[in-house]
């Protein structure tokens, strides 16, 4: 069965599945169960919140997939992000060395404390939050592109025009690919919440037909 179910909701279905199947091949117990309310309409009614609840575990497990797929996207391109801004920045430091104030515009300089605390442009740590990581790597190419002469520098030195451009595409495709993740993970907890929602009605009419199946076995024949 498909991965979109928990062990006990597959186990949900596969009882629900048998009792249905007797309701339609068992004449008997056909019979035995209509005297307790449980006609055509009824075993239909079970069928639909079978059949319910059975799709909502595919689109759960469909939104798995999704979610899934997002996150590697994500973290394939911040992967790439990083590595680009990382080159980037060490490319800097060289050709910048003991230039304060360039240095301070890219966020090169060393940590340093203001009245916020650790200073937010200065680089974070590969795995620190997405928003500092990122809002890094904007000023940082940011800076490359637009101050005339740090541009002109790293123009010869492995970062043309072109190149900065990439790079800064690059992160602008990280932050898209992190809001796909973030979307597929709210759909994947609605998905989940709705194949939740399904099985507990599902659960409910399995109990009681259960109980109904019970006290019809332990009764004579239909007069």
């Amino acid at each position: 069965m498909a991965g979109g179910f928990t062990q006990e909701q597959k186990t949900i279905i596969g009882e629900t599945e048998r009792l249905l199947h007797e309701a339609r091949y068992n004449p008997y117990f056909a019979e035995k169960m209509r005297t307790r309310g449980y006609n055509e309409e009824g075993w239909a009614h079970g069928e639909l919140l079978l059949d319910t609840a059975k799709a909502a575990g595919r689109a759960k497990e469909q939104a798995d997939s999704a979610k899934l797929g997002a996150t590697n996207t994500y973290e394939r391109q911040r992967e790439q992000a990083w590595q680009e801004s990382s080159a980037l920045a060490r490319t800097c430091v060289v050709l910048f060395q003991g230039q304060t104030d360039r240095l301070n515009a890219l966020g090169l300089h060393g940590r340093r404390r203001d009245g916020n605390g650790t200073s937010r442009i200065a680089k974070p740590r590969k795995t620190a939050n997405l928003d500092l990581v990122v809002a890094w790597q904007r000023n940082l190419f940011e800076v490359a592109q637009n101050q005339t002469e740090i541009a002109a520098a790293l123009a010869t030195n492995g970062f043309p025009a072109e190149a900065l451009a990439q790079g800064a595409s690059k992160v602008e495709g990280l932050v898209r690919a992190n809001n796909v993740q973030e979307q597929a993970k709210a759909a994947l907890v609605q998905r989940r919440k709705e194949r939740d929602a399904a099985f507990k009605v599902l659960m409910q009419w399995l109990r009681c037909v259960k109980q109904a199946a019970e006290l019809a076995k332990q009764e004579g024949p239909v007069v």
